[in-house]
């Protein structure tokens, strides 16, 4: 089996607003895409800030895996969502 290619990589900041408390989340990592046919959109993230109540609900890192990009933000968008954050990128 062949080892995928590396196409594309970006650094990427996500942020997002608390909507009961007003704070702001801040996300930072990257984003890479190969040349495979299955999920070949992923984005690692890493929580950038300090400890405050909803970074203590929310993983300190994540990764989302697609199949495109509006995919993989989508994903990113309803995990937001459903700790009450709104995707403010």
């Amino acid at each position: 089996m062949a080892k995928s290619k590396l196409i594309f990589q970006a650094k990427q900041e996500v942020y997002g607003k608390h909507l009961k408390s007003n704070e702001w989340i801040m996300y930072s990592g990257k984003l890479s895409i190969y040349d495979r046919k299955t999920t070949p959109v992923i984005l690692k993230l890493k929580c950038e800030q300090e400890v405050d109540f909803v970074s203590n609900l929310m993983d300190d890192t994540k990764e989302f895996k697609g199949n495109s990009v509006s995919d993989v933000f989508g994903k990113l968008a309803k995990w937001y969502y459903k700790y009450g954050i709104i995707f403010q990128n």
